[in-house]
This record gives structure tokens, sequence and C-alpha cells, in this order.
């Protein structure tokens, strides 16, 4: 009988997200899946697993983007392989703005009202009056303190620094949570891009092959070159862009290679629509090379729709 092992995941981090976290567990080998839930301090022990590559999946339902996606080896051992899953509570977080209190302005008001006091009985001098030393003492010292008061008034009302510090921390916590969100919708899109042409693709040289007559050694060939695509789809851009034009050119030689084996035929073959579509993509893949960034490299999947002429999902309309 063969030997059975289990994991042993932890998550970690934000123990309030473990009451509604779920976690999935695909076998790479035999496509099996499991999905189970991890008690309330993130504990989660699944037993009786084949040993193997896994793809480990923890998810949210207030996330978009899984929480952790990546593939752990089971080991055969009589104890389980822990996987720890470190949740951030940054994915969570959703602060409000900080009250800050009004300023007391009452001492300032206090303070000009006293000014205003002192220095209305000055007011009432007749041209040649003398002005008394008391009453220009009392003129400097009410000055002095409506110069103190206005100053007081520019510390409580416009702080050292911005003007609204609360504000300042929404709005960076803002901006982080929708650079988070553009970049997990920018890697689901270039995922599910790369998906659409790697099964267009698979379906063209199907038929490409069905047409040629070719014999196995071709199909495992070229079969094997799309499964290692599709194993890469979310490996950075340089490199999925680099196995693709290998991929391209690949296929532009050994289709070419085919129609010389059709002999007179080989014209008519390589003027077949779908022969076509496989040359022009392979061809866009050749052309552009490994590229660095992700929006050149969805340029790319734009080329080759618009020189096939038709949607990558004529296929759903058979």
């Amino acid at each position: 009988m063969a030997l059975k092992a289990a994991f042993n995941i932890q998550l970690q981090g934000f123990p309030q997200a473990n009451r509604d976290a779920e976690v999935t567990l695909v076998n790479q080998s035999t496509g099996s899946r499991f999905v189970r839930k991890p008690f309330l301090d993130g504990q989660l022990i699944m037993r009786d697993l084949e040993p193997g590559p896994y793809e480990i999946s923890v998810r949210h339902p207030n996330l978009i983007e899984p929480i952790d996606r990546r593939v752990v080896r089971l080991l055969p051992q009589p104890f389980p392989t822990r996987v720890p899953v470190v949740v951030r509570p940054e994915l969570f977080r959703d602060t409000p703005i900080r009250d800050i209190p009004d300023a007391d302005l009452s001492p300032v008001q206090q303070a000009a009202t006293t000014v205003k006091e002192t220095l209305s009985p000055l007011g009432t001098k007749s041209p040649g009056e003398t002005i008394r030393s008391s009453d220009w003492n009392a003129l400097v010292g009410a000055m002095t303190d409506l110069a103190g008061a206005v100053l007081e008034l520019t510390q409580l009302v416009s702080p050292i620094g911005h003007d609204h510090p609360e504000i300042a921390e929404k709005t960076a916590e803002i901006q982080g949570n929708i650079r988070r969100f553009t970049e997990s919708f920018g890697r689901s899109l270039l995922e599910l891009r790369r998906d659409i042409e790697s099964q267009q693709l698979r379906r063209n040289l199907l038929d490409t092959l069905d047409r040629a007559g070719a014999p196995t050694e071709i199909r495992n060939r070229w079969t094997q070159r799309i499964d290692d695509l599709e194993e890469a789809i979310q490996q950075p851009t340089p490199v999925w862009t680099g196995k693709l034009s290998r991929a391209g050119n690949a296929f532009i030689q050994e289709v070419n290679e085919l129609a010389v084996a059709q002999g007179a035929e080989g014209d008519s073959f390589l003027k077949e629509p779908v022969v076509q579509s496989v040359m022009l993509a392979a061809t866009q893949y050749a052309n552009v090379g490994t590229q660095v960034k992700a929006e050149d490299e969805l340029q790319t999947y734009m080329r080759t729709t618009t020189t096939s002429k038709k949607s990558k999902f004529s296929w759903a309309q058979r």
C-alpha cells in the first residue's frame, strides 16, 4: 500500500481572517482537488494525501486575489509537512479617517477682547491733549498681547507640516489599497490573456497536425511545448515571453518542414486558414522576442488577434 502523507497548514499574522478563510489544494500530478476551512486558530491538518507537488491557494471572501498561492511539495514522511501561510494585516485594513479635535480658540478670543477693552479708552483723546506714559504703556502692552494671540492663532489653525494630517494618512492608505488592487488585477488579466493565447495556439496546432497527418513524435513534441507554456502562465513577463518566442521559432521551422513533407500539396497546406493562423501567431512571438514590460506583452496578444482577423473565442460558436 502506497504511503500516505499529511499537510499541517498554519495561517498566521491576522487571526481575524481565519474564520472565513478557505484553503484549496490541487494535486499537480492527478488533478485531485481538496477544499477545507481552517480552525479559528488558523491551523488545518489534511491527512491521507498522495505525496507529491500540490498547488495551495488560500482565499478570503473579502479579497479578490488569493492571500497566498504557490506550489508546495508533500513529503512522504510519517509526520505532517508544515506549510506556514502569512496573512498580511494590511490586506484587510480600512482605517477610518483619524478624528483630530477642533482647536480651542477661546484663549485667543479672550486675549483679543481684553486688547479691545484696554485700547477703547485711549481713543477719546482730543487734538493737542497730552499722551501720558501710562497710556503709552497700555498701548504697547495691548499690542504685545495682540501679537501673541495672533501667533497662537497661526499655530492652532495652521499646523506646521500639513494642514490635515488625518486626510494625508487616509490618502496614503487608499493609494496603497489601489496599488495592491491594480497589481493583483493586472496579474489576473495577464494570466487570463496567456491562458487564452495558449489554448488558441493548442487548438490551431492540433488542427495543423491533423491536416498534415504528422507522426506521433512531432505531435508529442508540439504538445510538450504547449504544456510547458501553460505551466509557466504565472511566471514573470521575461520568463513567459522568452518561452513563447522560442516556441514560435520552433513552430515556424517545423510547419515549413511539414509543408515540404507534403510534396506537391505543400503550397495548399500552407494556405489552409488554420495553418496560416499558426504561422502568423508564431511569427509575432518570434519577432517580439523576450519582453520586460507586461503592457508590451499584452500588445503582442492584441496584434495576434488583429492578424488572425477573428475572435479567439470563435471556437465556442462551433
